[in-house]
């Protein structure tokens, strides 16, 4: 029986709906257990443990046997290895990531928004650290990460109300804007400096500039960025990050 079959047994559209939004959840919590997932989706629990079992049965969830809890399965990685190996964006920014951490010495990202939040593509660690990508599938608030800044201040102000009357502006940290005209005013002076700042608003101590990706009709398509744990070496490096973002929107 395939896991279409089983979510038709059960309600069709509804339970498949019902079954990814756990995945999706699982996958945005930190190893929760079934009860967790069914308040944090407001599904009852015997639902969501029956299908949490479907998906352990298919290898899209693991269940730790002794405390129960769960985290995203290997039947996944194939899909998400699909759209990573044929992104384009993705493909053409790793090199650029690269040579960006290897010249700053900062951990480099790169992200899009998806669903009203930043998604990342990819990031290259410090040198000091080994060189493998990180971080892709993550997603943070829009808000409050230098690289959703990015995007936002050079997306159309009616995307931008869109986005926050769906994705309240909660905070993150004592930094977090969280008033819609003080965004507007940062997302304005992202604009015209030409790169966004995140000083400690999505995770404390930790800092990131980021600068927006274009392609040829000049529509921000995401954003790559310098992440640490200080600010002014990042600032530092901001020409050499513009010139960077640049240089990738010239061959998309």
């Amino acid at each position: 029986m395939t896991l279409f079959d089983a979510d038709e047994d059960h309600g069709s559209v509804k339970s498949l709906v019902k079954a990814l939004s756990i995945l999706e959840a699982v996958a945005e919590m930190d190893k929760p257990s079934t009860a967790e997932v069914g308040i944090f989706l407001g599904i009852s629990r015997p639902t969501v443990h029956r299908i949490v079992q479907t998906l352990v049965t298919h290898g899209y969830i693991d269940q730790d046997p002794h405390s129960g809890r769960l985290s995203i399965g290997y039947a996944v990685l194939p899909l998400s290895a699909s759209q990573l190996d044929t992104n384009r964006l993705r493909l053409e920014a790793l090199p650029h990531l690269t040579i960006l951490s290897s010249t700053t010495g900062e951990r480099s990202n790169l992200g899009v928004l998806y669903r009203n939040r930043l998604l990342y593509l990819a990031g290259i660690e410090k040198p000091d650290l080994p060189q493998i990508y990180t971080r892709f599938g993550k997603t943070a608030p829009a808000h409050c990460c230098s690289l959703g800044k990015a995007i936002l201040a050079n997306s159309p102000e009616l995307s931008v109300s869109q986005l926050v009357a769906k994705e309240p502006l909660t905070a993150q940290t004592d930094n977090t804007i969280t008033d819609f005209g003080a965004l507007r005013e940062d997302l304005a002076e992202t604009r015209r400096r030409g790169f966004a700042i995140d000083r400690a608003e999505h995770m404390a101590n930790s800092y990131c500039v980021a600068a927006p990706i274009f392609n040829s009709r000049m529509q921000v398509l995401g954003a790559i960025g310098l992440s640490g744990r200080a600010l002014e070496p990042l600032l530092a490096h901001t020409k050499l990050l513009t010139q960077t973002a640049e240089r990738i929107s010239h061959v998309l």
